[in-house]
């Protein structure tokens, strides 16, 4: 019997099926009926350990943060295999995985993420990507680098990407431009910090996906930092709608005076499955203190709920305020993760990071020094560049490479400081 239950497999999905036959009258006695019992709560034992049974969840992982890299995707330090992944954008339509670009901030549901010889690693099964905004460019700061869309403030630093129609970053964009901000709010400064700026079509629908800060259920308003948005006669008005929540908005506006109207509301935020390692990388948006008390017991990465009674957090509790970047890792419980980690991460650090591209060369332009791998453009003109196995005269079309880099002034390009042929 040991050796029976030491071969069954914990993949196995759905409790363990029971005797197919029950002790028979006049043939089986006792004995047999205790011995059906033991082996029914034996197998019931294993599918515990194995993580089965009821209410067990899921048995994969779930990573939400931006896109670092390419060859898989790359997301917070996890390499995750694209290749069969269902990839989609916030209203569910099928997209390609070529469509997925650095800086993207997306969600990843995966495979149970493993150790490889390249670092942690994953199969992704469904690719989600949602900007923040998108709508036409108000005013433009080039000095603070910051720009306004749909009544907010939008900031980028040395780690925000721009796409190939914005080279030249800020300054190169103009009022009434219709771009797609992909980051994260930072309720502390009340801004939004890209990760990356694309240009979007000019009749794209103006969206916008922000924290609560008020909302006035007479006037039928809401307030996302300092703007205000009235939300009568829109659709989709979630239930017990308060200051706090993360909402996600279909906007229309007006001129003379300018002013903003929701015309709808959409899921903003996706309820984590149970049994799900996660591992989130964003912004603190919320903070929960104890009852009666100053110390926290949980917090809200990108308004999702985090509770802190097990984790580890090197930099000390004091490191965890509203607007400060951080890297969580846990399992979801209860609709919430359960931190075992949660690691702030300052803007040098983030910026220092850099991207890595890995993949095919599909052009090459001498005459610039660049290459261009997964659709991403790299510059080799670095003077610190090194390269592995190889030298500059070995990138051909076709060629593998593996490319580590920083960004480029214009925000696009990406400077390659290591590539390595294979």
């Amino acid at each position: 019997m040991k050796q029976l239950l030491s071969n069954r497999s914990c993949a196995a999905s759905g409790p363990a099926p029971g005797p197919t036959v029950g002790p028979t009258p006049g043939r089986d006695g006792p004995a047999t009926a205790l011995a059906l019992l033991f082996l029914g709560l034996l197998l019931a034992a294993v599918l515990a350990a194995c993580g089965g049974g009821v209410g067990s969840g899921g048995t994969g992982s779930y990573v939400s943060g931006p896109v670092t890299g390419f060859g898989s995707v790359i997301v917070n330090g996890v390499r995750f295999d694209d290749s069969t992944a269902a990839v989609e954008d916030a209203d569910g339509a099928r997209r390609n995985r070529d469509d997925l670009r650095l800086g993207m901030t997306v969600e990843i549901e995966s495979s149970a993420i493993a150790s490889g010889s390249s670092g942690p690693a994953a199969t992704a099964s469904r690719i989600r990507f949602e900007a923040e905004l998108v709508g036409p460019v108000g005013l433009v700061d080039a000095t603070g680098g910051a720009f306004t869309l749909l009544g907010q403030r939008v900031t980028v630093d040395a780690a925000t990407v721009f796409d190939d129609e914005l080279a030249g970053g800020v300054a190169a964009l103009a009022m009434g431009r219709s771009v797609a901000v992909y980051g994260a709010w930072d309720p502390a400064a009340e801004r939004y910090r890209a990760t990356r700026v694309e240009a979007a079509p000019a009749a794209a629908p103006l969206r916008l996906r922000g924290l609560l800060a008020a909302v006035d259920t007479a006037a039928q308003t809401l307030r996302i930092g300092a703007t205000t948005y009235s939300y009568a006669g829109a659709t989709g008005v979630p239930t017990g709608l308060a200051a706090g929540q993360v909402v996600r908005l279909r906007l229309s506006a007006a001129t003379a005076p300018l002013r903003w109207t929701v015309q709808g509301f959409g899921e903003a935020l996706r309820t984590l499955p149970d049994g799900e390692e996660a591992k989130l990388k964003g912004l603190i948006t919320g903070l929960v203190p104890a009852q009666g008390g100053a110390a926290l017991t949980g917090l809200r990465v990108n308004g999702q709920p985090v509770d802190l009674a097990s984790a580890q957090i090197p930099d000390g509790r004091a490191a965890l305020v509203l607007g400060a970047r951080v890297e969580v890792e846990g399992r979801v419980q209860g609709g919430q993760l359960r931190a075992t980690l949660v690691v702030v991460r300052t803007d040098r650090q983030e910026e220092e990071r850099g991207f890595e591209v890995n993949g095919a060369i599909l052009a090459v332009d001498t005459a610039a020094g660049t290459l261009q791998v997964r659709g991403v453009t790299i510059s080799t003109r670095r003077a610190d560049l090194r390269i592995d196995n190889g030298s500059l005269a070995d990138l051909r079309v076709g060629r593998l490479v593996e490319v580590q880099g920083v960004l480029g002034s214009d925000r696009r390009t990406l400077e390659a400081t290591r590539i390595r042929l294979r």
